[in-house]
């Protein structure tokens, strides 16, 4: 009795490449060399997504006001100070608006300041917020250039 299909306690052998029978009507494989040239397109295409992004990124916020409360002292019931950093152009002034709220989170106090060109950028502020009643926390809620129109106005 002979038999092409292994017995009992016989251990099947492996095909690692397939016959020219299981071949037929399938699409050849590809080189290395074709390999390679898609990961290089596929690399590239990443690339220019990556400096586009960071280039959209940097187009939106150059040249624009970046704050930064830093923190806030109740002096009185009737003043709060504020600690903020500024960054911007430095040759130019910017205004900045200046809220406290109370525990319910009502606005107990608002102001606008103006903080004049700075040689240096950013810039560290301390300015006073005069409260209506008792305040928990003040804070910066805006800031623009004083030649512009502040947001939401203009």
């Amino acid at each position: 009795m002979t038999s092409s299909s292994p017995g009992p306690g016989r251990p099947r052998r492996l095909r690692l490449e397939p016959s020219e029978e299981e071949l037929d009507g399938l699409p050849p494989r590809s080189t290395p060399a074709q390999r390679r040239r898609w990961w290089l397109v596929g690399g590239l295409a990443v690339a220019v997504m990556v400096a586009l992004a960071v280039w959209f990124g940097l187009s939106a916020t150059v040249g624009r006001v970046h704050w930064v409360t830093t923190g806030h002292q109740v002096v009185s019931d009737a003043q709060v100070d504020v600690r903020f950093d500024l960054r911007r152009d430095p040759g130019r002034a910017v205004v900045c608006q200046l809220e406290a709220q109370d525990a319910s989170h009502a606005v107990v106090g608002r102001t606008e300041v103006t903080v004049g060109p700075s040689p240096e950028s950013p810039s560290r502020h301390v300015e006073a917020v005069r409260t209506a009643s008792p305040a928990i926390t003040g804070y910066v809620e805006r800031c623009w250039y004083a030649d512009e129109a502040p947001p939401g106005r203009g």
